[in-house]
């Protein structure tokens, strides 16, 4: 009679097995690390262009620019004003990393109130002549890939931004401000690094901080 062969793999087979899927992970994760970091380099290199239109834009056309990047929704536009403003010294408020809305912004909500005081009204008009709009010099734009910001620091600020909105200003006169700017993608981050006296972009394949940023 002959012998029935049993069903089944060896352990030789299943050990052959195992060490084709080995190798072929060990193939494919480089591969996915590169294409992701592919992703975050396109993107990162997109924003820096960004920074330096919006530089160039603002000196030319003789207006005060910035750059609005939202944190949470993952994407950034350009917004002018019709003159030259002035940034408050009194600075930015900001709580959880996030910034919070000025005195004046808070007064434009709560314009058709009747009891607003004198003062305050002369402050909401003074904001009024200062008021940003979407422009064309940098259009809305949605990083996708799942990449996104991890945070961002501006000079103005006083910490670190990992939510709400983050503004960069640019001046007529060919000024910005120093800034720090962090995108992730799956573990892996990208920092734009922006020079307040000429609008140059330095980008680092690594998280870097600005060397005037306050920790």
């Amino acid at each position: 009679m002959r012998e029935r062969r049993h069903s089944g793999m060896t352990l030789i087979e299943i050990g052959v097995a195992l060490c084709v899927a080995g190798l072929m992970l060990a193939v494919a994760i480089p591969a996915l690390s590169a294409v992701t970091r592919a992703q975050l380099r396109q993107k990162t290199g997109q924003l820096a262009g960004g920074v330096r239109s919006l530089y160039s834009a603002a000196a030319i056309a003789g207006h005060t620019c910035r750059l609005v990047m939202d944190l949470d929704q993952d994407a950034y536009w350009s917004e002018c004003a019709k003159g030259n403003v002035r940034l408050s010294r009194e600075g930015e408020r900001s709580q959880n990393g996030a910034r919070l809305e000025t005195r004046e912004e808070e007064l434009q909500q709560t314009a058709q109130r009747d009891n607003m005081s004198e003062e305050e009204r002369e402050r909401l008009a003074l904001a009024a002549k200062s008021v940003f709009t979407p422009s064309s010099d940098v259009l809305r734009t949605e990083l996708g890939n799942k990449v996104k910001f991890a945070d961002v620091w501006v000079q103005h600020q006083p910490e670190s931004y990992t939510t709400g909105r983050a503004f960069i200003y640019f001046w007529s006169s060919g000024l910005t401000e120093e800034a720090a700017i962090h995108l992730e993608q799956g573990g892996d981050v990208y920092s734009l690094l922006v020079s307040p006296l000429t609008g140059r972009v330095k980008v680092v394949g690594s998280r870097a901080d600005a060397p005037g940023q306050r920790r």
